[in-house]
């Protein structure tokens, strides 16, 4: 059976959001939930490229979803903290 692959690459709003988010995501992709996919993440400046590669389409796609919702919580989380800290 092949094997899937795929990277994508997020732009975030600036490198400290994309650092922030890099650290947070790292130690997940040590700790696979499933042997059926791997996740590798790097940053450049305000992006962060995610390669992943799966067994299958489903795994790949679980992969995918996960890490993007993830990266979607860490940035509104981000814009919450950074929206009380303008307001002081």
């Amino acid at each position: 059976m092949e094997t899937i692959k795929g990277e994508i690459s997020i732009n975030l709003p600036s490198s400290e959001n994309a650092k922030s988010i890099f650290i947070a995501l790292q130690p997940e992709t040590t700790n696979a939930l499933t042997d059926r996919s791997t996740i590798s993440i790097n940053r450049e400046k305000n992006t962060i490229h995610f390669n992943i590669q799966a067994k299958d389409i489903t795994a790949f796609r679980a992969t995918l979803n996960s890490y993007l919702i993830w990266t979607r919580v860490l940035l509104s989380i981000s814009s919450l903290v950074n929206s009380e800290e303008d307001s002081k």
